[in-house]
């Protein structure tokens, strides 16, 4: 037994060693880190009284001379801005050479550096370097390509929409998602040339033009949606959009053609959506086409009749009532949609 009390004593020794040794060291690396931070934190306050300096009295020379670490702060605060404070922040940046550097890495080996470059130039609204987003539009990296169109955006120039049209349809095509928050990210400039696109472009820019021109509720754009939602020569998903676009647009004389497409299109989805138009759009006009749906036997479209005509109100009711007395099938399914909508809680269309 005292032979092997010997090693244990020893063993137990060292054990104990080894824990104070550890305790030591994750103290000491608390105080290090600890250190760290109070001392970044110290220097991000210095540098952000020099960017207060800066906003409030214009002097950007001591700005220009500050460490790197500043760029981080600016770019950080670059999209909380606007007016003269994220002019003398892009002043600022452009001074310290951080646009020169994202610039020369547009054409970077690795992808990210490409990505990177892209958003700080759109950031910074570089319209100097507009081309060479563009042309970043055809990067073989998909991620590229997405950060070149949110740049483009970003910048602001109308100029850009062209661009950005246009790569829906290339070799390597952008989602139409990303596209399309770029170019409402240009505002209502581009109005004009997505008018333009609704008669001359591709299918895919025709679709993403109604969608935008929709969204601004751009009323001088309804003649040529009308004639995209009436051609049956377009896609169905163009026309489809060409639908949703009038709705949210709101001009009554979209009421006929939405109504024609309803009776005659023969295509389920896109008398879907020219009968939801025509609720939103709220012209009593287009109630006899709503009644008429109702005995669609594509059941989504005799919903959304149901749902439309119930969204005209008043006008809506006195055609489903008439409809009603007069009996036959159109008039069990107006009398259907009149029980549901005097019934609370049950859906119309449902």
């Amino acid at each position: 037994m005292s032979s092997l009390a010997a090693p244990a004593a020893v063993a137990t020794a060292v054990l104990g060693v080894l824990v104070v040794v550890l305790l030591v060291a994750v103290a000491a690396v608390h105080t290090t880190r600890a250190r760290r931070l109070a001392a970044a934190q110290g220097s991000r306050a210095g540098l952000m009284a020099l960017v207060h300096d800066l906003l409030d009295d214009g002097d950007d020379e001591a700005v220009v001379a500050a460490p790197r670490d500043l760029d981080e702060v600016l770019l950080h605060l670059l999209p909380q801005l606007r007016g003269a404070d994220r002019e003398a922040i892009q002043t600022a940046l452009t001074r310290r050479g951080v646009v020169a550097r994202a610039a020369a890495d547009l054409d970077a080996r690795a992808a990210w550096r490409r990505g990177r470059a892209a958003t700080l130039l759109g950031s910074t609204a570089g319209r100097d370097h507009l081309a060479r987003l563009t042309a970043l539009l055809a990067d073989r990296s998909l991620e590229v390509r997405c950060a070149a169109a949110r740049a483009l955006g970003r910048v602001g120039d109308p100029a850009a929409v062209h661009g950005l049209l246009a790569s829906l349809t290339t070799a390597r095509p952008l989602p139409a998602g990303v596209v399309g928050m770029a170019v409402l990210d240009l505002g209502t400039a581009v109005l004009p040339a997505l008018r333009a696109t609704l008669v001359t472009g591709s299918p895919a820019a025709r679709a993403l033009s109604a969608d935008v021109v929709g969204v601004h509720g751009d009323l001088a754009a309804t003649s040529a949606l009308v004639d995209l939602l009436t051609d049956a020569r377009q896609p169905e998903d163009v026309r489809r959009a060409a639908a949703t676009a009038l709705a949210r647009i709101g001009d009554p004389a979209a009421t006929d053609p939405l109504a024609r497409v309803l009776l005659d299109a023969a295509l389920p989805p896109l008398q879907r959506a020219a009968a939801e138009a025509l609720g939103r759009i709220g012209d009593p006009a287009g109630a006899p086409a709503l009644l008429a749906g109702l005995t669609c036997p594509a059941r989504e479209v005799a919903a959304a009749c149901d749902d439309a005509l119930v969204a005209l109100g008043p006008e809506g009711a006195a055609v489903l009532a008439d409809a009603a007395g007069r009996g036959g099938p159109l008039g069990t399914a107006a009398a259907a949609t009149l029980d549901a909508t005097s019934q609370p809680g049950r859906l119309v269309g449902v």
